[in-house]
């Protein structure tokens, strides 16, 4: 009984990771498509495409202030790189949070980007960036 419940447990194990690295790749998909946005200054296209939980926790107004001074002080993006990831299934759905270090023209930045997946799109529902050059410029 004991060596087909450890199959059994390493199957699902097995299972969850692939869906992990699934949900990780889908999310992982939309972080140039954020930096080509900002680095174009389509902030309002950011935002409308946001998940509602963004859309309620801060207004398109705010929101676009954020992004602008987040290109103003940065600059364009030059690289970045993924530096962690966590995935978090919740019964209101699937989250993946990615961190980045981010080369912008202007300075480095760690990027926090928070996405809820809806079947295969990943939504943004939170974005955190943090860098000396908002201090320092």
């Amino acid at each position: 009984m004991r060596p087909i419940f450890l199959l059994f447990v390493t199957m699902l194990l097995a299972l969850a990771g692939c869906s992990m690295s699934a949900d990780t790749a889908v999310a992982e998909q939309e972080v140039p498509r954020f930096h080509q946005q900002l680095d174009a200054a389509q902030f309002a296209e950011i935002y409308q495409a946001s998940a509602d939980e963004m859309k309620k926790a801060t207004s398109e107004k705010d929101f676009i202030a954020f992004l602008e001074a987040v290109h103003r002080k940065l600059g364009v993006t030059k690289t970045s790189e993924r530096q962690g990831w966590h995935v978090n299934y919740t019964t209101t759905g699937a989250f993946v949070t990615l961190v980045y270090k981010t080369k912008f023209a202007e300075g480095e930045a760690s990027e926090q980007f928070v996405y809820r997946l809806d079947g295969k799109v990943a939504k943004l529902v939170g974005y955190n960036v943090n860098s000396n050059a908002f201090i320092l410029k």
